[in-house]
């Protein structure tokens, strides 16, 4: 096999590879943001978050859910659920508003909220209505029903329900969220183009197998006498360049002190004779 064949062929295998592996990191990032979107804490009546302000400006905070649907039966403008579930803070970190603004109004406290300027005015409430619904989580069964601890810094953070509710830290999930989609984003985009590559190179290495010959092979003797002689490979054997085969060829390069003495060798005379000067004197 000719060694540039077997090259891209190892180098096509190579990029397959590592194709391979870029498949499986999208794949970890696939099973990385399933768990991040899990909840903190999940069916609990009470529980305590560590909240961890990394720049010290504040956190997002974090949601509650239950589970049930957007159901307004008393007809009185919201939500059944949010009048039925009773969420009370017994202890927050101190509350900055470096961009949070109204969060020291709150004071990290739990607050109504499905969805955060349903109505284009800025407002936060549960609301009966139709755009006013939040369904990141239907598939399981849980609707949305309101927030707490906006803009808290590092600490504690701690809750008790009258009814079982599920928690979700909003900043460390949009953190993992994030870092779990730039794996899947390497992962299943430069993995599947390496797939792609590695089997287009393989290929052609394939294509070079049948295609390309060695070079044929050339051996050159050098006998007592100082002649030399040259021979191709095999008959019919044609290498990198060469349109036909190439036939053994003798001869003589050595020039001896014999051949110098037998056959002298003379400059021509520089001396012009009697007849040459005079027609050059008289052309006529």
């Amino acid at each position: 096999m000719d060694k540039r064949a077997k090259i891209t062929i190892f180098v096509g295998i190579g990029v397959f590879v590592f194709g391979i592996l870029g498949m499986i990191i999208g794949a970890v990032g696939v099973g990385g943001l399933e768990e991040s979107t899990q909840f903190t804490l999940e069916e609990v009546t009470n529980g305590t978050i560590y909240i961890e302000d990394e720049d010290n400006i504040g956190d997002i905070g974090v949601t509650f859910w239950v589970k049930g649907t957007y159901v307004d039966d008393d007809k009185n403008g919201i939500w059944d659920l949010c009048e039925t579930v009773e969420i009370t803070v017994i202890e927050h970190p101190e509350v900055v508003e470096t961009w949070a603004v109204g969060a020291k109004t709150m004071n990290g406290s739990f607050y109504s909220e499905v969805i955060h300027d349903y109505d284009r005015q800025g407002t936060s409430s549960c609301d009966s209505d139709l755009g006013n619904r939040n369904f990141d989580r239907s598939d399981k069964g849980y609707v949305k029903i309101g927030r707490a601890c906006f803009g808290c810094t590092s600490g504690d953070f701690s809750f008790e329900s009258n009814a079982s509710v599920s928690v979700t830290y909003d900043d460390k999930m949009g953190k993992e969220v994030g870092e779990d989609i730039v794996l899947m984003f390497i992962g299943f985009l430069g993995g599947g183009g390496a797939l792609c590559c590695g089997v287009v190179i393989t290929f052609i290495g394939i294509i070079l197998i049948f295609t390309l010959k060695e070079d044929a092979p050339v051996e050159m003797m050098v006998g007592a006498d100082g002649t030399y002689t040259m021979s191709s490979a095999p008959e019919n054997a044609v290498g990198i360049g060469v349109s036909q085969t190439i036939a053994q060829v003798t001869t003589s390069t050595v020039i001896t002190e014999e051949m110098t003495q037998n056959e002298p060798f003379e400059f021509p005379s520089t001396q012009s004779t009697d007849s040459e000067e005079a027609t050059d004197a008289d052309p006529e």
